[in-house]
C-alpha cells in the first residue's frame, strides 16, 4: 500500500487500510477491498485477490494522474527508467508525490475475519467500518475454547475499551460515495460461458435452519420395519422433500444464477443444502434415538426463500406423522439478500468493455489458445447470450449466442479473456460487500476460477484472468477517481 502511494495502517480490529485523500473532500471517499483471512484447508485466492487488485488500481490511477499532471517523465528520469508503460509500474509511489492528484479519496481495506473460523460469526471488520458491529454482539462472541473477543483485544491488542474502539472505527455514511469489491467467483459459471469477468446484481439471503427428528432407539435385527420409528428413515425422506421442493420452486421462478440481460425476474439463485446430520447413537446395529440435520436457503429474493422455509416445515410436519416422530425445526441464522447499486454495476459493466483493448495487448491472441477441457453446455445453463443493452441486436452473429441445436456458436473449448458482453451473477456467497451495505451502495466483480474451486487448496485463477481484473478494475477507477468530479451530480 505504502509503494503504491498510499498512508497505510492497521485499527484496532485488525483491518489494513491504504488511503489516497482526495484534493476535493466533498466528493467523498471511494472503498474497495476484500478479506485477508480464509478458511481452515483453503485457497490463496479468496479474498487475498480482491486486496492485490484493488492496490494495483489505485497505483495504476496514481501513474495516469501523474502522466496527466506531466509528471511521470520526471519520476522515470528520477529512477533512470526506460520511458514507458512497464517501467513506469516499478516506480515506488510516496505520498508526497501523489499529494492532490486525485479530485476523489480512495481507501483500500483489506478487512480481518470475514469467514468467521475463531468466532464463528462473519464480516468482523467489515462490520467494524460499517458501524454495525454491536447489533451481532460480536464482542461477547466466544471461541471453542470459551475466549471472548473481548478479552482477546484487551489482553493481545492492549485495547483497554473494546466497545468504544470499535465504534470509533464506523465511518460516516455521508463522507463514502460506494464500496467496490472484486472477487474470484467460487463457482463454475464463468468458465462454463467462457469468460473472464462477470457483474454481480445480489447477493443472496441466507437462513440456516436445524432440523431435529426423534424416534425410538431399538435393535436393528429384532425390531419389524413396519413398527420402527426410524428418524434415520425420516430424515432421508424429509431431505429429499426439501431437495424438490427448492427444484420445484427453480423451475417456477427460473434458477439460474447467471442473467441473460441481468433482469432482477430472471432467476433468483435459490439454492438449498443439507451439510450436516448428527445422529444418536450412531452405532451399525441400533436404530438411531434422534436424527438432526441442518438446512442452508439462499435466495436473492426475500420473499422466495421465506416462503420456501415455510414449505419445508410444512412438509416435514406430515413426513414425521406419518413415521410417528417427534420433528422441530429452529432457525439458527438470517441474513437479508443484498441488491448491487446499478449506476455502480453500469461503471464497472463499461469498465470491463472499455478495458479490452488493454487486456489484448497485456495478453496477446496466441496466449490466449490454451485448452480448458470441455465446456459444458451453455445453453442447458442458462449462460448464453448475456449482452449489455449497448450490444448488437442480431442475434445470429453474436459469439456467445445459442444455435437451435442448444450449442455456442463460439467454441467454450479454448481459454480467452475476449469480453463483449458481460454476465451478471448472483453470489450465493456472502461477502464483506454484503456488511458494507449498511453504510453504503456497493458492487462486485466476480473473476473466473478454475473448475469453479474455492475453499480448497487447489483453488486457483489464470493469470490472464487476473490481469483482465486488474485492466478493467485500474479502467473503472480511472473513470470514478479521475472523472469523479464530472460524475458528482449523479452520485449524490
Amino acid at each position: 500500500m505504502q509503494q503504491a502511494g498510499m498512508s497505510a495502517d492497521i485499527d484496532a480490529i485488525g483491518n489494513v487500510h491504504g488511503v489516497v485523500e482526495g484534493s476535493q473532500p466533498e466528493l467523498g471517499e471511494l472503498i474497495v477491498g476484500s478479506h485477508y483471512d480464509t478458511v481452515v484447508d483453503g485457497g490463496k485466492y479468496d479474498g487475498a485477490l480482491g486486496i492485490i487488485l484493488g492496490i494495483s488500481a489505485v497505483k495504476a490511477v496514481l501513474l495516469e494522474a501523474l502522466y496527466r499532471a506531466g509528471k511521470l517523465q520526471q519520476q522515470l528520469q528520477h529512477w533512470k527508467l526506460p520511458n514507458d508503460g512497464a517501467a513506469a509500474a516499478d516506480i515506488v509511489l510516496s505520498i508526497e508525490m501523489v499529494k492532490g492528484l486525485l479530485p476523489g479519496a480512495v481507501r483500500v481495506v483489506a478487512f480481518c475475519d470475514e469467514e468467521g473460523m475463531r468466532f464463528k460469526s462473519t464480516f468482523w471488520g467489515s462490520r467494524a467500518l460499517a458501524g454495525t458491529f454491536a447489533q451481532h454482539n460480536q464482542l461477547t462472541a466466544s471461541d471453542a475454547n470459551g475466549t471472548v473477543f473481548e478479552d482477546v483485544l484487551k489482553e493481545s491488542s492492549g485495547v483497554q475499551d473494546p466497545a468504544a474502539a470499535v465504534q470509533a472505527l464506523a465511518l460516516d455514511p455521508k463522507t463514502v460515495r460506494g464500496y467496490v469489491e472484486f472477487h474470484l467467483e467460487q463457482g463454475p459459471q464463468l468458465e462454463a460461458a467462457g469468460l473472464p469477468l462477470a457483474v454481480v446484481s445480489a447477493i443472496a439471503g441466507q437462513t440456516w435452519l436445524t432440523v431435529s427428528m426423534e424416534g425410538e432407539q431399538g435393535h436393528a435385527g429384532t425390531v419389524p420395519m413396519l413398527l420402527r420409528k426410524d428418524p434415520m428413515s425420516g430424515a432421508a425422506e424429509g431431505i429429499s422433500v426439501i431437495e424438490a421442493l427448492c427444484l420445484g420452486a427453480q423451475a417456477v421462478t427460473g434458477g439460474r444464477n447467471l442473467d441473460d440481460e441481468g433482469s432482477e425476474d430472471d432467476g433468483e439463485g435459490l439454492v438449498c443444502t443439507v451439510g450436516r446430520i448428527q445422529v444418536h447413537p450412531n452405532q451399525v446395529n441400533i436404530i438411531p434415538k434422534w436424527v438432526n440435520f441442518t438446512v442452508d436457503v439462499r435466495c436473492k429474493s426475500q420473499e422466495l426463500r421465506e416462503q420456501i422455509v415455510g414449505l419445508i416445515e410444512e412438509h416435514l410436519q406430515p413426513v414425521c406423522s406419518k413415521r410417528r416422530l417427534s420433528c422441530t425445526m429452529s432457525r439458527l441464522h438470517d441474513a437479508k439478500p443484498v441488491r448491487s447499486d446499478g449506476q455502480l454495476l453500469g461503471q464497472l459493466k463499461s469498465a470491463v468493455l472499455k478495458a479490452q483493448p488493454i487486456i489484448q495487448q497485456l495478453v496477446p491472441e496466441e496466449q490466449q489458445s490454451q485448452a480448458q477441457g470441455n465446456a459444458m453446455n451453455q445453453q442447458a445453463h442458462g449462460i448464453c447470450d448475456s449482452r449489455t443493452s449497448t450490444d448488437a441486436e442480431d442475434d445470429s452473429s453474436h459469439p456467445g449466442s445459442c444455435s437451435s441445436a442448444g450449442h455456442t456458436q463460439a467454441s467454450a473449448s479454448t481459454f480467452s479473456v475476449r469480453q463483449s458482453s458481460i454476465p451478471i451473477l448472483v453470489s450465493g456467497a456472502g461477502h464483506d460487500a454484503m456488511a458494507m451495505a449498511d453504510l453504503t451502495k456497493i458492487a462486485m466483480v466476480f473473476v473466473r476460477c478454475a473448475g469453479g474451486i474455492s475453499h480448497n487448496p487447489a483453488e486457483h485463477v489464470d493469470a490472464r484472468d487476473v490481469t483482465a481484473a486488474a485492466a478493467a478494475f485500474a479502467t473503472f477507477m480511472e473513470m470514478d477517481l479521475l472523472d469523479v468530479a464530472a460524475i458528482k451530480d449523479e452520485w449524490h
